[in-house]
C-alpha cells in the first residue's frame, strides 16, 4: 500500500472527526476499520470479455478500468490474506449472493471455468468516492463454481473455489 494514503488529509479528517484526536498518521489497521474500502475482481474468462466487479455500493475506476456493482459477497466467505515470500498453492473460496441469471447461466455453462481473477483491495476517499490507492491481494483460477438455489426460501449463492498457482505454472 502506498504509504501516502497513511497521511492523506482526506482520511486524516475523516479519522479525526469520527473517531476523535488529532492523528497526523494512521495504521493500516486504523484505514481498514473506517470502513471506506471495497474490494474489486477482474474475472478474465478465456471465451467472452473480461468482467469487472465491486463489492461496492457504486462504480469504481480502478487504473483506467471500470468496475461495476455486483452481487453480495456473503459477509466474512473471503479468508483473510497474508504476504508469504513462497510459493504456495493457496486455494480460496467464497460465497456470492443475488446473482443474476445471467451470470448464474455463463457460471453453470463453464463459461468462467479457467478464468483467470484477481482481487483488489481499494482505499476510497470518503469526501469524494473516489480511489485513493489499491493494492492486489490474490490472484488465481476458477476451478468450479457452485450454485445454490432456493426460490422458496429466497436463497440464489454462487460458491465460486480459485486455486492460486498450479494453473499458472502449467501456463509457463
Amino acid at each position: 500500500m502506498n504509504a501516502g494514503v497513511f497521511t492523506n488529509p482526506d482520511l486524516l479528517e475523516y479519522w479525526n472527526v469520527f473517531r476523535g484526536g488529532n492523528k497526523k498518521q494512521l495504521t493500516l489497521t486504523e484505514v481498514l476499520s473506517m470502513g471506506i474500502h471495497v474490494k474489486c475482481f477482474d474475472v478474465i474468462p478465456k471465451a467472452i470479455d473480461s468482467i469487472h466487479w465491486t463489492d461496492g455500493l457504486g462504480e469504481v475506476t480502478l487504473g483506467g478500468t471500470l468496475y461495476v456493482p455486483f452481487p453480495d459477497l456473503i459477509t466474512d466467505s473471503l479468508p483473510s490474506f497474508t504476504e508469504e515470500k513462497q510459493i504456495t498453492n493457496t486455494n480460496i473460496n467464497f460465497k456470492i449472493s443475488n446473482v443474476s441469471n445471467t451470470t448464474r447461466i455463463l457460471a453453470l455453462g463453464g463459461a468462467f471455468k479457467d478464468a483467470k481473477v484477481n482481487i483488489y483491495l481499494a482505499i476510497l476517499n470518503p469526501a469524494t468516492g473516489d480511489v485513493l490507492d489499491y493494492d492486489l491481494m490474490y490472484s488465481g483460477f476458477i476451478d468450479y463454481i457452485e450454485a445454490e438455489a432456493d426460490p422458496m426460501n429466497e436463497k440464489n449463492e454462487l460458491t465460486v473455489q480459485l486455486n492460486s498457482v498450479y494453473k499458472q505454472l502449467d501456463l509457463q
